[in-house]
């Protein structure tokens, strides 16, 4: 008994202890000499014939790492960008020069993000609407319950059929609270994917285009390259991952 009791407190214990375990910090740093640094974000520029890229890092945020990005075309063409005009790479590098390449890909899609938002939204209100029928079915069932044993119930028993009208009453106001929350989040979600994130834009000559760019973040990479690609040109941004354990 002593014995079962023992590894009933061990197996709590190490649930409290990783379960509870605060997550790492993780942060880009830039190796480049020239860098503009304004108010702790460091804005790299990369400059070419027909186009310049000003990239900065942000933060990370979950499992994404958002980048702030501003293009310029230079040139006399129209040049179109969307989420294959940003590419990552992430890798391991050892002291010794060599590396292990770990993952790569292109930015999160921000209309694939807007189309799962909207899609969640449109579950939340049906899921809605088909409880409002359901309570719609069981209020006149309980009403018509109610007259057909008009007269006939105890005292204990209307003050429990009181009771439980009253706890009915109070699950509903609190799903309704819960799904305006829901899509209330929803929405919040969808009008920052809206307008702070890059979407596909054709960009004309001597235009410009700024905003925020999501990554998905590899953890055990120590070494992050983005590149930014404007019309013909290629813009390569290089960073290293520094992970702080609190």
């Amino acid at each position: 008994m002593i014995q079962k009791t023992l590894l009933v407190i061990a197996f709590i214990s190490t649930i409290l202890i990783f379960g509870c375990a605060p997550e790492p910090v993780f942060r880009l740093e830039s190796q480049e000499d020239d860098v503009l640094n304004y108010r702790g974000m460091e804005y790299l520029h990369s400059e070419g014939e027909n186009s310049s890229v000003n990239m900065a890092y942000y933060r990370h945020i979950g499992q994404q790492v958002v980048m702030d990005v501003e293009i310029v075309n230079y040139s006399g063409s129209l040049v179109q960008i969307d989420t294959a005009n940003f590419k990552y790479s992430a890798k391991r590098e050892y002291p010794n020069g060599s590396y292990d390449p770990l993952d790569g890909g292109t930015a999160i899609d921000p209309e694939q993000v807007i189309l799962d938002l909207d899609l969640a939204s449109s579950r939340a209100e049906a899921n809605e609407r088909t409880s409002q029928v359901l309570d719609g079915i069981t209020v006149a069932a309980n009403i018509a319950s109610d007259v057909a044993s008009a007269g006939e119930r105890t005292a204990e028993e209307q003050n429990q059929r009181d009771n439980q009208r009253t706890r009915e009453a109070i699950e509903r106001s609190e799903r309704r609270d819960q799904f305006y929350a829901r899509v209330s989040s929803l929405n919040e979600k969808r009008a920052y994917w809206e307008t702070e994130v890059l979407r596909k834009t054709d960009l004309y000559p001597e235009e410009s285009i700024a905003g925020e760019v999501r990554f998905p973040m590899v953890e055990d990479a120590n070494v992050v390259e983005f590149s930014v690609i404007v019309g013909d040109e290629e813009h390569h941004f290089v960073y290293h991952q520094k992970k702080f354990q609190p």
